[in-house]
């Protein structure tokens, strides 16, 4: 990741789980240049990690719009952008709870997006402080209704298609989004430098095809990264998704 961010150079964060709770630390230098960045890299240890490299879009270059975002025990990412961002903004705010929108601290549009997108989720009955357990049917439908809406109000302004590739996490459920964007999921790999030691007995992961839903380990990523995991595409406008069993589900919405 740190040499992505030669190409995104506006900062970067990681997001992390400690002892039940959500925590980002992030800074707006670039991670190739970002001793922090390797350091943290190396040493930091959670069963869910996001991280995060930026090339600024909306919003100044800055701590508190550098991603991952977070609200209670939900972190959250994005790739992309919400072109026309002055003309879809009001939209958001307005279908935008007032106490989740008076959290917001910077000026990006990831971040409306993500209060916006809790918002949604609330009125699907989810926590939007994501310490209470999380359906996966629900939260993927409450996206899918956040998404809708974003796509029409655009059509309505004139505004370009927004790209919405996203990640989105309480530490116990995990969902990536896709809209607009390559991006790519491994479960399984062509070998691993930990097998000899791994404590997995079977060792499903090391299969060249999922046996079952039910998997031991999932990454996301915009790109395919390292030598050893088998990634798949994950189509457009669709959702992959790890329930807090570790069953994987990954579903198209539409065209």
């Amino acid at each position: 990741m740190a040499e992505q961010a030669r190409e995104h150079p506006h900062g970067w964060g990681i997001g992390y789980f400690q002892s039940g709770d959500a925590y980002v630390i992030k800074s707006e230098t670039a991670a190739a240049e970002c001793e922090s960045f390797r350091r943290a890299a190396d040493q930091l240890a959670s069963h869910t990690l996001v991280a995060h490299v930026r090339r600024a879009t909306v919003g100044e270059v800055g701590p508190l719009n550098t991603h991952p975002f977070r609200n209670g025990r939900w972190i959250f990412a994005h790739n992309g952008t919400v072109f026309d961002f002055d003309r879809i903004e009001a939209r958001m705010r307005e279908a935008t709870p007032a106490e989740l929108l008076s959290r917001r601290l910077g000026s990006t549009d990831t971040e409306l997006l993500f209060f916006f997108l809790l918002g949604r989720l609330a009125d699907a009955g989810i926590d939007a402080e994501g310490r209470a357990p999380v359906m996966i049917d629900p939260l993927a439908g409450a996206i899918v209704s956040a998404m809708e809406s974003l796509r029409r109000w655009s059509a309505e302004t004139g505004a370009r298609r927004p790209v919405v590739n996203f990640l989105l996490t309480n530490g116990r459920a995990f969902v990536a989004h896709r809209d607009g964007r390559e991006l790519y999921f491994a479960t399984q790999k062509s070998r691993c430098r930990d097998s000899e030691t791994c404590a997995e007995r079977d060792k499903p992961c090391l299969l060249d095809a999922r046996p079952h839903e039910r998997v031991n380990h999932l990454l996301v990523a915009s790109e395919r990264i390292g030598d050893e995991d088998r990634w798949e595409e994950v189509p457009d406008r669709a959702i992959v998704a790890l329930t807090e069993d570790f069953r994987l589900r990954v579903w198209s919405y539409g065209a």
